[in-house]
């Protein structure tokens, strides 16, 4: 397969994580399997990133110096162009249960505590695959 196509198909994780090693762990990871990542560095950054780029997963961390997660996971299910693409919330909070408790009534696909990348992104792929399953010929469907 040209490589060209290949990238053109790879789908594309927004990781909106105001933590520089977070970013780079995650992205880390996921470039090796093959996504595309776009970041968000701010809380304030987020709903305009994935309006621009329409992410077929949005990663949000609960915790920004400028924005509290959940608000904007709020924003992004009450938005149209944006209600639409699965939110996975992360935190480096231990065992918060009213975190992702809240997390899951306002829209998230899952809640993870930041522990192992490498899980993480296990998550990430089984939410994409159940959202955009191979099709019978092993190539991925389009959800759009």
């Amino acid at each position: 397969m040209p490589e060209e196509a290949h990238a053109s198909q790879a789908q594309t994780i927004l990781i909106a994580d105001d933590d520089d090693l977070a970013q780079q762990m995650l992205g880390h990871v996921a470039l090796k399997r093959g996504y595309r990542i776009v970041q968000a560095l701010t809380g304030s950054s987020v709903f305009e990133l994935a309006l621009e780029t329409q992410p077929d997963l949005i990663v949000l961390d609960i915790g920004f110096p400028d924005a509290d997660g959940r608000d904007v996971l709020r924003k992004l299910k009450a938005e149209q162009r944006t209600a639409h693409i699965p939110v996975i919330v992360w935190s480096g909070r231990k065992s918060n249960s009213s975190d992702a408790r809240i997390s899951l009534e306002l829209g998230a696909e899952d809640y993870v505590e930041k522990s192992d990348a490498e899980l993480f992104v296990v998550k990430i792929e089984r939410v994409l695959l159940r959202l955009n399953p191979p099709s019978s010929d092993g190539s991925q469907s389009a959800a759009q």
